[in-house]
């Protein structure tokens, strides 16, 4: 099986193949001519960028190395005589992590050519290092089934899987066998690859199978359908095998790569339970993380880096990954309760602590520090503006995982000369022209008077942020603290720690300046980590962070504050999950992509909501999260398309709102526009076992007994007409519109989930009957 996205030599904007340039950058990538080039250039510029300096990196560090004359610790000519056993030389590691750095920074060019000289830079790293310390060996499989090199791949690992299964090999023996499989069976039984075999390798083995499954089934269907060859690409493998099996044999291989392949998903899910739903889930590619143990989310993470390009550029793979991994889908976890306090017992807390004895940090518990899926992320792609409550404003993550965003800074003008009396200020700013800030005061918070200095400044914006408002009964599991101070990030999530393992005296024996804000920003820290606020820190670029830094230097202006003093904004209000304010029912409908259609098809059910209900839309991912956001929450969340199977963390903001006491309607165009894997995953998520089921038309018949309301189910037609698509593993008791009274698959079907209601509607043509089964679902019938 080829790889389709991966391109070969052509132009990437008119795929010219003809008379083509090669970039000077990168030397990866071909233009038809300087236009194209231009034109391309901002979508290529930062991989461009990376490959050429990651190349000139290397070629200084090899130069170097060549250049070397030979020492007692370094021999002479190292390439030709220490080819084995690179790592084991310490003047080789800068040449080895720097040919590495190159090598990884090819394939984001994505073309045939990058992938080729990546493979090539890193098999010569095995042939130079057998043992291997960079992790190589992970990262070739993927690039040989990107290459469409399925033998080699295998080849490749089944050699890692056998080649040293008592822990005897001697890695820096080079004259034993090493990488010499060629031509393996790769029809054979997997019993050789456990679990002990890398994550990568796992799915890399995967990953083949299925591709030679995916092949050859093609291949049975054009046989069967009386064709040559099937209507897409075909590996060689399965070319080669088409030609020596008769159509029985072929048909017997379909079902042993089959339960090969199916037997592996297994495999990868018990080495890493996080590792498929990262691969489908996933809307980027993670970073690599620094560390990771066996198991975690950060080994899934390694994995996705090294395996996803090989997974998306495999014709019908995703597709099939998807589905078949549906079992392995966990349940949403909704943000946790105010840990056995209620909202009117949090807030006394809250005033209590606050008006009492401000608490010094022990050392129980620290900040950390926050990732962005991305480096390149700026607040402002992961947070938005949502109210929270009645006429409160606060940022909020894209993600739908309530956490808070809040941006703080401080000024002190003459800073650093105390001959000048130096003033300070410092700025928080938790939404949108909202922001709390102040003059610093002359006082610490334990009564000590002390200079005023920027860094002092930092530090109490940091602590004005944590003891602002509720964070916690506001709904919040986390906060960010967006900063664009190195002192209070790196001194917050690490120095602190040995400063008190010290006795707050630095490594030199100094005693740390500012302790007093140190020791309360950390108490803070551990008061909110008690009652499960997490709280981070984010170093932001200065230019990220100008509102505050604006605020922060007016209020160092302001007249002088004596007395360390608190600035609360407001409380949370005292219930959660509170009603609409308004008698008339309130809908918002998740439009996320197919808008037009859905207006048309189902205009009629249109008109009755709006006659019936306020009624409020959101067709992207970003205004669906700060809708859901809201308080109070809608009465009914109509799911209106597919969209939201693609929506993960959109899907799970619905799922909170559910869980509360929203009722959600799952109809319109959304059993128009999901795969099975999409339907599965997507009701799985919310905790149901409900599979796509039959596709078809039938007249199906009301269970009255299913309908908890007796008079509701007297005013819902009897029974209809659609063409729909049935859920499979339906509970009796949920199965409003069956074809039998026995048949294990609904048309309709509704179910208690938390506080909440979710209803579904397989009906994919808008028949006007089951426009009162829409109504009766959102209590408007």
């Amino acid at each position: 099986m080829w790889s389709p996205q991966l391109l070969s030599k052509c132009c990437p904007v008119c795929n010219a193949t003809a008379d083509l340039r090669l970039c000077g950058g990168c030397r990866v990538t071909s233009y038809c001519g300087p236009d194209h080039q231009l034109s391309h250039r901002p979508d290529h510029k930062t991989a461009c960028n990376k490959i050429k300096k990651t190349r000139e990196k290397l070629e200084h560090e090899e130069a170097s190395l060549r250049a070397s004359p030979g020492d007692m610790f370094t021999p002479a000519d190292v390439f030709n005589t220490s080819v084995g056993h690179f790592w084991g030389i310490l003047d080789t590691r800068d040449y080895m992590r720097a040919r590495y750095a190159a090598a990884d920074a090819l394939p984001q060019t994505k073309t045939r050519a990058a992938v080729e000289k990546a493979l090539e830079h890193f098999v010569d790293m095995l042939r130079l290092c057998r043992s291997d310390n960079l992790g190589v060996r992970d990262i070739v499989p993927g690039l040989l089934l990107r290459l469409g090199k399925e033998q080699e791949c295998y080849d490749f690992l089944k050699w890692w899987a056998t080649a040293d299964p008592d822990g005897n090999y001697d890695w820096g023996d080079t004259t034993l066998p090493y990488l010499n499989i060629h031509g393996a069976d790769v029809f054979e039984p997997i019993d050789m690859f456990s679990n002990d075999a890398s994550l990568c390798h796992l799915s890399m083995l995967t990953l083949l199978k299925l591709r030679l499954y995916l092949d050859l089934d093609v291949w049975l269907t054009a046989i069967l359908n009386g064709d040559r060859e099937p209507d897409r690409p075909v590996g060689k493998l399965i070319r080669t095998t088409v030609s020596s099996l008769n159509l029985q044999s072929l048909s017997t291989l379909a079902i042993t790569l089959k339960a090969q392949y199916r037997a592996l998903t297994q495999l990868v899910h018990t080495a890493n339970q996080h590792y498929w739903n990262a691969l489908v889930d996933s809307e980027w590619e993670p970073p690599m993380p620094p560390m990771y143990s066996p198991g975690s989310p950060e080994e899934a993470d390694v994995a996705l880096y090294y395996c996803k390009s090989a997974w998306e550029e495999s014709e019908d793979a995703m597709a099939m990954i998807e589905t078949d991994t549906s079992e392995f889908v966990p349940e949403h976890v909704s943000p946790v309760d105010l840990g056995g306090l209620t909202p009117e017992t949090y807030q006394v807390s809250l005033k209590t602590e606050l008006n009492g004895e401000r608490p010094k940090g022990c050392g129980n518990s620290f900040p950390s520090v926050f990732k962005p899926p991305r480096s390149t992320c700026s607040p402002e792609d992961l947070f938005c503006s949502a109210n929270v409550g009645p006429g409160k404003e606060r940022l909020v993550s894209l993600d739908g995982s309530m956490k808070a965003l809040v941006y703080v800074d401080g000024a002190c003008l003459d800073n650093g000369q105390p001959a000048l009396n130096p003033r300070a200020g410092w700025a928080v700013v938790y939404g949108p022209n909202q922001f709390a800030s102040g003059r610093l005061e002359n006082e610490g918070p334990f009564g000590s008077a002390l200079v005023a200095t920027s860094n002092r400044a930092e530090l109490r914006a940091a602590i004005a942020a944590l003891r602002l408002c509720d964070w916690r009964s506001d709904g919040f599991g986390e906060i960010i603290i967006a900063t664009d101070s190195s002192y209070v990030v790196e001194g917050a999530t690490g120095w602190v720690k040995g400063w008190i393992r010290n006795g707050w005296k630095t490594r030199t024996s100094d005693q740390v300046k500012n302790k007093d804000m140190w020791e309360l920003l950390l108490g803070e820290v551990e008061r909110w980590n008690n009652v499960g606020l997490k709280v981070e820190f984010w170093k932001i670029a200065r230019q990220l962070n100008m509102e505050a830094d604006c605020l922060a230097k007016k209020a160092a202006q302001a007249p002088p504050v004596a007395e360390f003093r608190d600035l609360i904004i407001g409380t949370s209000a005292t219930a959660a999950g509170a009603g609409n304010s308004s008698t008339t029912p309130r809908v918002l409908t998740l439009c996320l992509e197919w808008e037009d259609m859905f207006d048309d098809i189902h205009a009629g059910l249109l008109s009755q909501l709006k006659s019936k209900a306020i009624m409020e839309r959101a067709t992207t991912a970003q205004v669906a999260l700060q809708l859901l956001s809201q308080e109070p929450p809608p009465s009914v969340i109509f799911v209106a398309d597919g969209g939201l199977a693609r929506q993960k963390k959109v899907w799970e903001r619905v799922i909170d709102r559910l869980r509360d006491g929203v009722t959600v309607v799952v109809a319109g165009l959304f059993s128009n526009f999901v795969s099975q894997g999409e339907f599965d995953r997507f009701f799985a998520r919310a905790g149901l076992p409900w599979k796509r089921g039959s596709y078809t038309r039938e007249t199906v018949t009301l269970r009255p007994q299913a309908v908890s309301d007796a008079e509701l189910a007297r005013r819902l037609p009897p029974s209809y007409s659609q063409k729909a698509l049935f859920a499979d593993h339906v509970a009796s008791s949920d199965a409003w519109y069956t074809e039998t009274e026995t048949a294990r698959e609904a048309a309709v079907a509704f179910t208690k989930v938390g506080s909440g209601r979710l209803g579904y509607v397989g009906d994919v043509n808008g028949e006007e009957e089951s426009i009162a089964v829409v109504l009766a679902m959102c209590g408007l019938l």
